[in-house]
């Protein structure tokens, strides 16, 4: 599916001329912008043309008449009393000059900091860690043994996972996605846990997600569980996703241009993936729930479950293969694109590319590599899960799509 979104993508571009376009746009973006400074700037041709002969000469005052009287003795290539090796040392030490004094002045060292000073520095680039540890040591191990409530404790627990995963080098993070050790860390941490209180892994996951969202309990509904840490964070990514629309917004004029190349892409992955992935399934032996679950992959979580709902198929399979598409995207997205010939400046045939196959966790990669693909990224994902969604929604489509799965009408 990659590669036929890559393709499809580029074909457009170059059919409709969009690529083109915005090359010639982001020249003209880079040949805009002044230097600060004017001694780097360089004349023009027609400037140096401009000058003639006479100036030329002028400018370097010839005189052919050039009395004796003003010539000046040249000054002496090297002061005897430096010189050493031609038969000992000098008779007297040689005086410190201007140019010595001087950079001896820019060679001064600042002055050591205190101890406040290096544990204010370390405190104000640790604030994170430092504040949720404390959070893990002195409210949510407390709650969760003396309440017997979780939440606390494990979102405490994850919020450091992650920062763990992030503090490995950057070469291991390549390979080791930071959600993916982040969520071993978790549940290691999770079962140490319910360990201490002689529960078993089971019971501490169930704490961890409840499956009460926060807009259940803002509309008053009674008799629901607690949330638990990935309640929370159910919540939050809901916000998230809606918060990808700043970097839409930014390249608003960019996206209304290149509107072909965006849609035509994502309704043709769609009925591909909606008609391919459960027939592919079904015939190498996967349950009917199970090969459902493969229509959503590429979308995002938010999406996905409410897509694989109307058609029936395995909702806790489908966040783990919604995730791993992410991560895998993100691990071999590039690598794949160079393979397949796509230029690394086509930041649309990228955006489009990545958003409608690796989803939001793409998205993340694009907003901090190239700001402009993630656009088209954020675009490209909203797209193709609102057409997924619409399309499970049509009974008449359903009854394909689960016919393709193997179920039994």
């Amino acid at each position: 599916m990659t590669a036929l979104t890559a393709y499809l993508v580029r074909g457009l571009q170059l059919l409709l001329g969009t690529s083109k376009r915005s090359l010639l746009e982001r020249a003209e973006e880079l040949g805009d912008r002044d230097e600060d400074i004017p001694l780097t700037q360089s004349r023009h041709n027609s400037e140096v043309e401009t000058v003639t002969l006479s100036e030329a000469a002028s400018a370097f005052n010839f005189s052919m008449s050039t009395p004796v009287e003003e010539l000046q003795a040249p000054l002496r290539a090297q002061d005897p009393a430096q010189v050493t090796g031609t038969g000992g040392p000098p008779t007297a030490d040689p005086m410190p000059s201007a140019s010595d004094a001087t950079a001896s002045l820019l060679r001064q060292n600042l002055p050591a900091l205190t101890r406040a000073q290096t544990w204010a520095a370390f405190v104000n680039a640790n604030l994170d860690i430092i504040s949720y540890s404390a959070m893990f040591i002195f409210i949510g191990l407390p709650v969760y043994y003396a309440a017997d409530y979780a939440m606390p404790a494990q979102l405490c627990l994850n919020v450091l996972a992650y920062f763990a995963a992030l503090s490995l080098p950057p070469l291991w993070r390549r390979y080791l996605h930071p959600a993916v050790v982040a969520s071993a860390i978790t549940i290691i941490g999770i079962w140490v846990l319910a360990l201490t209180r002689r529960s078993s892994l089971d019971d501490g996951l169930h704490a961890y997600q409840t499956k009460t969202k926060y807009a259940q309990l803002l509309h008053g509904k009674g008799d629901l569980p607690y949330p638990g840490a990935g309640d929370i964070f159910s919540s939050v990514l809901d916000v998230s996703i809606v918060a990808l629309a700043l970097p839409m917004f930014q390249y608003r004029h960019e996206l209304r241009r290149a509107f072909l190349p965006v849609i035509l892409p994502n309704i043709s992955v769609s009925i591909a993936s909606l008609l391919g992935y459960p027939a592919f399934c079904h015939a190498i032996g996967i349950a009917p729930a199970r090969s459902l679950s493969f229509a959503s992959r590429s979308l995002t979580l938010a999406l996905a479950q409410p897509a694989t709902q109307n058609i029936g198929g395995d909702l806790s399979l489908v966040a783990v293969l919604c995730i791993t598409s992410g991560i895998m995207g993100v691990l071999f997205g590039p690598a794949l694109l160079k393979y397949l010939k796509i230029p690394e400046d086509d930041y649309i045939t990228r955006g489009v590319t990545l958003g409608a196959n690796s989803s939001a966790i793409a998205t993340a990669l694009l907003l901090v590599s190239d700001p402009r693909a993630a656009a088209f990224s954020s675009l490209s994902m909203g797209l193709f899960g609102t057409v997924t969604v619409a399309m499970t929604s049509v009974p008449p489509l359903v009854r394909v799509i689960t016919a393709l799965a193997g179920v039994q009408s």
